[in-house]
Order: structure tokens, then sequence, then C-alpha cells
């Protein structure tokens, strides 16, 4: 059994607000988060080790169970990092090379069982790479722009393609190109336009009449689709979500809600958020000059023309908001107010001047979580208290 030990690098800050309570692995581009798609490359006959940071060991403990996280002692095995995109190709080179892509180490080879507190200063001595030209996600952003890339790899390698079971008065643009499971419900009035893109829609899943989804798309099991909704190209939608209104460019994480009207583009939404009716994003800026993007503890120029909101978990808008191009919503945050909103807004913000309380706050988690059937863990709880404390 080979010991595949993924890894985050030290660039982890640069995925918030998705990396306060998430690893670097469980970004997603395509069909699988970046820990999905390498277990497939690699197979079920593995042993696999999860390296992250300290304050999160807990909720990846508890979200992965059966592996084996920050052990004491790192036994020999093929490193991967986390923020790579990985695929069979790559996976055939871990085997025998060391690999980097843009001066981002990819994998290696650990010879030698190594203790935990040595393996980050054994990456960098680490001397001798090849060069590759695999996928690195250094931002949210890089996620969406691999969307028609990794999903165009996932239509071709990585999907099981079935038989497709039409549905009456349902408009289907280029076949070849779309897999519904036999379980989804795809509503008369529909359009699936997969001309630009593949459509892959997953188990359970209802696109309500008179929606129009135009591929690339992915929508993951037990997902809604609400009626009308324009899904425009390039959109990833997680599961268990309930998504309207107008959608490009964006990614949805899982248990996510923007079920009415309104627009979302080039934006990375996270697990547990609820879009207001009505909330819109700008992602272009009125004179075409690049973006601006505010994290906690730096101004980037992120290069881009396109850009519109990076939303960190359990974040809720009111009706009729309004987002700035290139905005950071922290975790934990209720966003509302009149104009538009400020574009940087800091964990557990309530409106535009104040701090959520705590109490109100998990009480309003826990019933979001009983609606669907979860459960606000002890562990989640003091990891979410932990990050309240540090708020100012």
């Amino acid at each position: 059994m080979k010991n595949i030990i993924i890894y985050e690098d030290n660039n982890i800050e640069k995925l918030s607000p998705f990396s306060i309570n998430h690893a670097s692995f469980e970004t997603k581009c395509g069909i699988y988060n970046n820990l999905g798609r390498i277990i497939h490359c690699f197979g079920k006959n593995t042993n696999i080790i999860l390296i992250v940071r300290d304050e999160i060991k807990g909720i990846i403990s508890e979200r992965y169970p059966s592996y084996n996280i920050n052990p004491s002692e790192i036994p020999s095995g093929i490193c991967i990092n986390g923020a790579a995109v990985i695929n069979k190709k790559y996976f055939n080179l871990l085997l025998s090379k060391n690999l980097k892509s843009n001066n981002n180490t990819i994998g290696f080879t650990l010879k030698n069982k190594l203790k935990l507190s040595e393996f980050n200063d054994h990456i960098n001595k680490i001397d001798n790479f090849d060069l590759i030209d695999t996928p690195y996600i250094s931002y949210l952003w890089d996620c969406i722009d691999l969307i028609p890339s990794i999903l165009n790899y996932d239509m071709a390698y990585n999907v099981k393609k079935n038989k497709l079971k039409k549905c009456d008065d349902v408009i289907y643009i280029n076949e070849d190109n779309i897999v519904i499971d036999n379980s989804s419900t795809i509503e008369p009035g529909s359009i699936i336009d997969a001309k630009n893109g593949p459509v892959i829609i997953s188990k359970n899943v209802i696109v309500q009449s008179g929606a129009i989804i135009k591929g690339p798309v992915f929508i993951d099991q037990n997902s809604l689709i609400s009626n009308g909704a324009k899904l425009k190209g390039n959109v990833l939608i997680g599961q268990t979500c309930k998504v309207g209104g107008e959608v490009t460019n964006t990614i949805f994480q899982g248990f996510s809600n923007k079920v009415h009207d309104g627009f979302i583009g080039h934006s990375y939404i996270g697990e547990w958020v609820n879009l207001g009716a009505n909330t819109n994003n700008s992602n272009l800026k009125n004179n075409y000059s690049t973006i601006k993007f505010i994290f906690p503890n730096k101004r980037l120029d992120t290069k881009k023309e396109f850009l519109g909101v990076m939303v960190g978990d359990y974040t809720r808008t009111g009706i009729s908001t309004m987002i700035n191009t290139g905005s950071y919503f922290g975790l934990g945050s209720n966003v509302f107010g009149s104009g538009f909103q400020n574009k940087f807004i800091d964990s557990f913000s309530w409106g535009k001047d104040a701090k959520v309380d705590f109490d109100k706050f998990i009480d309003t988690v826990e019933i979001m979580k009983n609606r669907r059937s979860k459960k606000l863990s002890k562990i989640e709880f003091k990891f979410l208290e932990k990050i309240y404390s540090k708020i100012n």
C-alpha cells in the first residue's frame, strides 16, 4: 500500500477567506476538490496522510476521519502539494520524479521517514526538480479560471457516460457533451446547451422549468436550479445547493443558497452561504482597469479585468445587497445596508460597522444545519469560537 502525503504549503493565506476553515486541498475547479482528484488518480489502495495547519487539524480530522492527520512521524511515500491540480499524467511522473510548476513545489518522493516538525525544512532543501505545467492554485480566482480546462478533462477521463435520458419539452444542444444522472429531473421548458463546454449533472438534481444551463457547468448531487435560472458558463455548484438568477464564472461550495434573482459572476462562494434576493455583484470596473483585492493583511493588484466576490463560510447577505468589484467577505458575516458594501468585510461582521453576536450566530448555524439534516459538532463550535475571539 502506497503512502500518499498531501500537505499545505506556505501560501495558504492567499486562499482566504476559504482557507480560514478549509485546507488548500479542499478547493475545487472541476467535479472533484483537489483531495478527491488525487485520490481518484492513485486509487483506493493507498494510505492517505494529511498535513495541515495546527489550528484546523481538529475540523479536518472530523471531516476526514479515515485519514491520518499531522502524525508526529511521516512515513516514506509520495508527497503532493494540496494546491496542485493533479491528473493521471502527472501522477505517473510523481512515482519517480520531484516536480515544480512556476516555482511552486508540486510533489516529491520522501525516501525516508521524517518528523512532522522537520517536514517544511525538508521541502526547502530539495533542489533536483523537474519542471512541469500542471495548474497550481495560488488564489481562489485561479480555480475559476481553470473551470473550462478541468471540466473538459473530467468529461473526457473522469465521468462515467450513460445514455442521455431525455425529458419531455427540454432542449438539448450538443448531446454528446451532456451527462445527466438518471436520478435527476429536468423540467419542461429548460435548455441544456453544451456547445461551448460540457454539462455534467450529478445524482438527484432538480432543474426547474425555464432554466438555461450553458456549459461548461457541473452540478453536484441533491442540488436545485430554480425556475428561470441562467447559468451562463464556467459554473460549479456543490452538493445540496439552491441556485437561481444569473450566474457565470462562479464556484459554489456545498450547502449554499442563491435561489432568487440577482447576478453573481467571477466569484467563489463558500459553504453554508445564503445570498438574499436580488443580491448582485460587480465583476468589471467602469474604466476597465485591473482589479485590486484586499486581504486581511495586504492589498493586491490582481492584474485581472474580471473579479467578483470571495465569500467565506456561513456568511449571509440581505435583500438587494450591492457588492463591489473584487470584494472579500470573511467567515460568518451578515452583510446588509444601502449602497455598495465595503470591499473588505472581516469575519463576523454585522452590517458595515458592527460585530455579530456569537450566540445568535451559533443559533442560526444550528438552524441551517438542522434544515439539511446536519449537526454543528463540538469541535467546529470550538473552532468558530476561537476565530470569533480573534476579531476586534
